[in-house]
């Protein structure tokens, strides 16, 4: 059995930073976020693991190469992007040839219950059988409406209305059902569609793991990495910091002062400053003059 993870995108809402890098190589607890994913995978028994890319593709396909020798990856480079669907129809020959396989989102730190995914989608030999989990109060998410372990709606339905966690185990019958294009989305172009006709079903469990964190903010990076902790990295530390994340490489003088800040690999703060809710990273020609930057000191600064 195989596994894929969605690793392509830009990881827009963490900019400036990943101007810079791929978003799926953004520390958590000293670790780029897609090692926790493969270590995940690799402790339910998977070793063939499908990554698709387009951001920065080189830094996560050398890093992973580099640091899971015992790992047979298959790298699937997009020079567009596809989408859910698209990226997972890309990959056709890897993946019709076993009856199932995990899908997994690159920007979600998750440990799957993989056997339950897998169990649930063979026992009503459903398409898909997807994670949902309780949303956090306040939240905005796209409910995903299930009943007896069975998903009857997206946006709309009866039952209970959850939201997708970022992991699926998929049933090889899907490139039945991807559109014959290049791009495609998973979840409106396949599942809504099938759910609509009832040509097929889509399973569900239910994991409401309270180490759960999608990444896509500055703020729930910020949580996730309280909750996870090692905040600060292989860096030098002589200011004031408080409640922030500091990555490696990185100087922190005397007279500075930083709270709630992400401050990216190899930034240097010499001079005195106080900065609070703001990422940080080192300028670079890949960083748009937004006027919504600061820029000084060889820095770029985004408040969050």
């Amino acid at each position: 059995m195989k596994a894929m993870i969605l690793a392509a995108g830009y990881g827009t809402r963490l900019r400036p930073i990943t101007y810079t890098m791929p978003k799926p190589m953004v520390p958590l607890a000293g670790r780029p976020l897609i090692a926790h994913l493969v270590d995940f995978i690799a402790a339910a028994g998977v070793r063939d693991i499908v990554v698709n890319l387009h951001h920065f593709p080189a830094i996560i396909e050398q890093y992973l190469r580099k640091t899971f020798a015992n790992i047979d990856f298959h790298f699937s480079h997009e020079p567009m992007l596809l989408g859910t669907g698209g990226g997972v129809r890309k990959v056709r020959l890897l993946l019709e040839r076993d009856e199932d396989f995990f899908l997994l989102n690159g920007d979600t730190y998750e440990s799957p219950k993989f056997d339950a995914l897998r169990n649930a989608r063979r026992e009503r030999d459903s398409i898909s059988a997807m994670t949902l989990r309780h949303p956090p109060q306040g939240d905005r998410y796209t409910a995903v409406w299930t009943e007896k372990g069975t998903i009857n709606g997206f946006g709309q339905g009866h039952g209970e209305a959850l939201m997708f966690s970022g992991s699926h185990c998929v049933s090889s019958r899907i490139f039945r059902y991807i559109p014959d294009r290049d791009a495609s989305d998973l979840t409106g172009d396949v599942y809504q569609p099938l759910v609509a006709t009832g040509q097929e079903s889509i399973a569900s469990i239910v994991d409401d793991d309270p180490m759960w964190f999608d990444i896509g903010t500055p703020q729930r990076y910020l949580t996730a990495s309280r909750a996870l902790g090692r905040m600060i990295g292989k860096s030098v530390i002589e200011g004031d910091v408080r409640d922030s994340v500091v990555w490696d490489n990185c100087y922190i003088g005397r007279g500075v002062t930083l709270e709630s800040c992400i401050v990216g690999h190899g930034v240097e703060i010499r001079a005195p400053l106080q900065l609070k809710s703001a990422i940080i990273c080192r300028d670079d020609p890949a960083i748009p003059r937004d006027p919504s930057y600061r820029f000084e000191n060889g820095l770029a600064i985004a408040c969050i």
